[in-house]
């Protein structure tokens, strides 16, 4: 049969070229690297996981061993730690150390003692102006003698009135 031809209307599929495959192996191993990097990534996912839920377990056991043993500390050894810190820290050197640092328009309106581990206090203020009041702060916050200086509400108009928590360190 001398050239037979093709007339028909459908079209012919023309054979796969070496770059075809070559693209198309290479798509085919791009997603299955993706797959695998997909799926790696799920379990170091689910590792992170599992290890923070021992660590916040862990945290709770040791949350609760804390509380056990502060609840166990008997009254003598508060009553003895809370004379130690009273000897150390009496109120009129407590008293003084505020004094010091107060401008002339500020008055102390109440202070109390918490004789913790720091020894806590806290103190309502009243200041005619708020720079001064201001000054004040600024003071408390730079004394070596009081640390974790936190200012309560405070009402700026007029008269300035406000709470005061810190925590006294003995010289």
């Amino acid at each position: 049969m001398p050239d037979q031809r093709d007339f028909s209307s459908r079209p012919r599929r023309r054979p796969a070229r070496p770059l075809d495959l070559a693209l198309l192996s290479g798509g085919v191993l791009a997603l299955l690297y993706s797959g695998y990097v997909a799926g790696d990534a799920w379990s170091g996912l689910r590792r992170g996981e599992a290890r923070v839920e021992e660590a916040l377990g862990e945290s709770a056991a040791t949350e609760a061993r804390v509380r056990e043993l502060e609840a166990r500390r008997g009254t003598a050894q508060t009553a003895a730690y809370q004379a130690l810190l009273t000897a150390e820290a009496p109120p009129p050197r407590v008293l003084a150390s505020l004094v010091e640092l107060m401008p002339g328009d500020v008055r102390l309106e109440a202070v109390n003692f918490s004789y913790a581990n720091p020894l806590a206090l806290q103190i309502d203020v009243s200041a005619r102006s708020a720079s001064s009041y201001d000054l004040f702060l600024d003071r408390l916050q730079r004394s070596p003698h009081f640390a974790d200086v936190l200012s309560g509400e405070e009402n700026r108009d007029g008269e300035l009135r406000t709470s005061i928590q810190m925590t006294y360190r003995a010289p």
